[in-house]
């Protein structure tokens, strides 16, 4: 069994995990064109462990948030892998600390024309925000601090978090049994979670 890992949310990540769901290997491809790169990159990895798309078992996606193109090829990727009869799943970034035994935080990315994707859970509650930069010195600094990755940081997220916060990027690599466990056995079906709305996206002037 291998499971392939697509990850179009921010920068480029492909991976092949084995039939204990340990990573055979895990490539990021950073400042680099998805359409470029994912379909050439996804048969050089199958070919380089020997593999291909018929022993594929499922293919698992990062559903966001994340950059419309970036997600929209992905998904349609994986949609053309399901026409294999592969099947796909998918899961949000944000979800992983809490699935991971973290009961509150924070979890935060650069988004779009100085703006920040905010997503905070405790116990009781949770928000989604798209925050200014005059919002995001408001946040409560008291709870742990949670980013995608390295490269979805800025100078104001870098002086927010202080080098505190986890990356579940990080999570993922280390904790992979655990986390694709999960979504495969509850067969997570996420819709792709776009920093604004594709009607906001290519919103023309008047």
């Amino acid at each position: 069994m291998s499971v392939l890992y697509i990850d179009t949310s921010y920068d480029i990540t492909l991976g092949l995990l084995d039939e204990n769901l340990g990573w055979q290997d895990l490539r990021n491809f950073r400042g680099q064109k998805v359409s470029h790169t994912i379909q050439n990159e996804t048969h050089r990895l199958l070919k380089d462990f020997q593999t291909s798309l018929s022993k594929v078992t499922a293919v698992v996606s990062n559903a966001g948030p994340g950059f419309y193109t970036g997600l929209r090829f992905s998904e349609g990727f994986s949609d053309v892998l399901n026409f294999f009869q592969i099947p796909h799943y998918s899961f949000y970034s944000y979800e992983l600390p809490f699935w991971l035994g973290h009961v509150k935080g924070n979890w935060l990315t650069k988004a779009y024309r100085g703006e920040y994707f905010s997503y905070t859970w405790d116990n009781h509650s949770s928000q989604k925000s798209l925050l200014s930069v005059k919002e995001l010195t408001n946040l409560n600094t008291a709870v742990p601090f949670f980013v995608h990755a390295e490269t979805a940081l800025d100078e104001q997220l870098k002086a927010l978090i202080n080098d505190k916060a986890i990356s579940t990027s990080e999570m993922l690599q280390d904790l992979s049994h655990a986390i694709f466990s999960k979504v495969l056995a509850e067969k997570l079906q996420r819709e792709s979670y776009y920093f604004r709305a594709p009607e906001d996206e290519f919103r023309t002037n008047p």
